[in-house]
């Protein structure tokens, strides 16, 4: 494992301090020597800023009006320092090893921009963890590390979205050309429940429509190219991956 290259940890959070031990216990066991964590309240008022205030000194807590996952995220990346950037939500978890695999990847590769592991659904089950997916690829920004220029070429979350910025960012990945490697091995431990901003929403409420209709309007104002950049010739669904249906797919395997 390198210690070259910092990694800021970008943690949007609004209300989520029921999750706060698990979440600073997964990236602690990541074990990576260089780290840094910005944690971004979104307006909470669960007491998280006491909680986050007592914690160890790689983690920095910003607090800003409510304003959505959007902007928290892009006030992380304002304040943050490292070259490469994971972002991990609170009630999320690490598999062990994610940081130092994706952080070697970029490292042995100078014109790849993004790396990105694997995702397993999760759920707890009469209290126990529980895997209730097979692993998949798709646009969770949890389950990836990103250089920091590729902020800086494709821009930053869009703040109007409430949800599918990260669908609306990734798409603006493929289309800037950025090189994503696929690394076969577990990433995140996305946890399914019935707080999820997504539970119960519909595509049109998640905000797919509108990602699609923000790629045409690039298209037709000449922002982007209809053909993809050269060095990148990756089809799209390639690039973004495909989710699981239902989420719990009935499995129940533990953690």
């Amino acid at each position: 494992m390198s210690a070259d290259l910092l990694i800021s940890v970008i943690a949007p959070a609004f209300n989520a301090t029921a999750f706060y031990d698990a979440w600073l216990g997964t990236i602690q066991a990541q074990a990576y020597p260089n780290l840094e964590v910005v944690l971004v309240d979104d307006g909470s008022t669960d007491g998280l800023s006491e909680r986050a205030q007592e914690g160890p000194a790689f983690l920095r807590y910003i607090r800003q009006d409510n304003r959505g996952p959007a902007a928290a995220r892009n006030a992380g990346i304002r304040a943050s320092t490292g070259e490469l950037i994971a972002f991990l939500d609170l009630d999320d978890l690490w598999a062990p090893g994610h940081l130092g695999r994706m952080s070697a990847a970029l490292e042995a590769q100078p014109n790849l921009q993004i790396a990105q592991g694997l995702i397993r659904n999760f759920l707890y089950d009469h209290g126990r963890a529980c895997y209730c997916s097979r692993p998949y690829r798709f646009i969770n920004l949890g389950s990836a590390v990103f250089r920091r220029c590729v902020f800086d070429q494709c821009g930053v979350f869009e703040e109007n979205m409430r949800f599918a910025e990260d669908f609306d960012f990734i798409i603006r990945c493929w289309e800037q050309g950025m090189r994503k490697q696929d690394i076969e091995e577990l990433s995140l431990l996305y946890h399914r429940h019935e707080n999820n901003m997504t539970h119960g929403k519909n595509v049109v409420e998640m905000g797919v429509v509108a990602i699609y209709k923000r790629r045409i309007d690039r298209l037709r104002a000449g922002k982007i190219k209809p053909a993809m950049p050269g060095p990148l010739e990756v089809p799209y669904w390639d690039y973004v991956g495909g989710s699981v249906w239902p989420f719990d797919e009935g499995i129940r395997e533990p953690v």
